[in-house]
């Protein structure tokens, strides 16, 4: 398989969804849409980016219902995001909020807040804005992007740097060993993967089939997985003779035994 033969890579999108579906487990939901993680339903200027990178900072490692069921008295603790008046905050501020049973009292995440509005601060003094920041960043560059945030921001490490992306509308693709695994096999990854290889290949499967970013990331992930499908075909053990890739596939590129 090519990377540059749009219908075969539309086809292979196509095969893939069809196979989630046959094989979903009756009523088991799917990967959720970016937006249902989100903390909020829009991201039009710096303060509520900064909300949304906070939320999945203090998400990380802890139960993410949990954290939305404290995000009303966060918001309110942090002043309403509020980039300058936190940047301004001294460790007195901050004391107060590390017995607050309201709040996640996790005194690294708590810290990085005030941290991170100063970040934040700076990067809009540069570029003029922190959303002018990250949208400095082309769709194929956006792993650079993920990087860059994990490096300049504390506690948000690359989980939490990946879902703020997502929830925030940025072209990101969730990049998963198990997809990674799937297009090494299909010839269009090679052993050593960089990350702007991988987005490369999904940047080319979502142009040449339609489907969204998410969509792409989400159905490559549950085919080679399993997740809430009654079977994964593209396991670490595969399930070759089942698989309905296998006229595309290096890795088992004979026709299949009939079951």
């Amino acid at each position: 398989m090519k990377l540059t033969d749009t219908a075969q890579l539309a086809d292979l999108h196509a095969r893939i969804d069809a196979a989630c579906q046959r094989l979903e487990i009756n009523g088991a939901q799917g990967l959720p849409d970016p937006a249902e993680w989100a903390i909020l339903p829009r991201h039009d200027d710096d303060r509520a980016l900064f909300e949304e990178l906070c939320f999945h900072m203090f998400a990380a490692g802890f139960s993410r219902d949990v954290v939305r069921q404290k995000w009303p008295a966060t918001r309110s603790a942090f002043a309403d995001f509020d980039i300058a008046e936190l940047a301004a905050w001294d460790g007195a501020r901050l004391t107060p909020l590390l017995t607050d049973r309201a709040l996640i009292r996790n005194r690294r995440k708590i810290e990085s807040v005030v941290h991170n509005a100063g970040v934040v601060q700076a990067l809009a003094a540069e570029h003029g804005s922190f959303k002018a920041w990250l949208g400095s960043y082309p769709a194929g560059q956006l792993h650079l992007l993920h990087k860059e945030i994990a490096r300049r921001f504390a506690s948000v490490g690359p989980s939490a740097g990946e879902w703020f992306l997502l929830t925030a509308g940025f072209a990101y693709y969730f990049r998963t060993d198990h997809a990674q695994r799937l297009l090494q096999r299909l010839g269009l990854l090679p052993a050593r993967v960089r990350p702007e290889d991988f987005n490369a290949v999904m940047e080319a499967v979502h142009q040449a089939g339609g489907a969204s970013r998410w969509a792409v990331s989400a159905q490559m992930f549950r085919f080679a997985s399993g997740f809430h499908l009654r079977e994964g075909i593209c396991q670490e053990s595969p399930r070759c003779p089942k698989c309905p890739l296998w006229d595309y596939c290096d890795h088992f590129n004979q026709a299949p035994a009939a079951d």
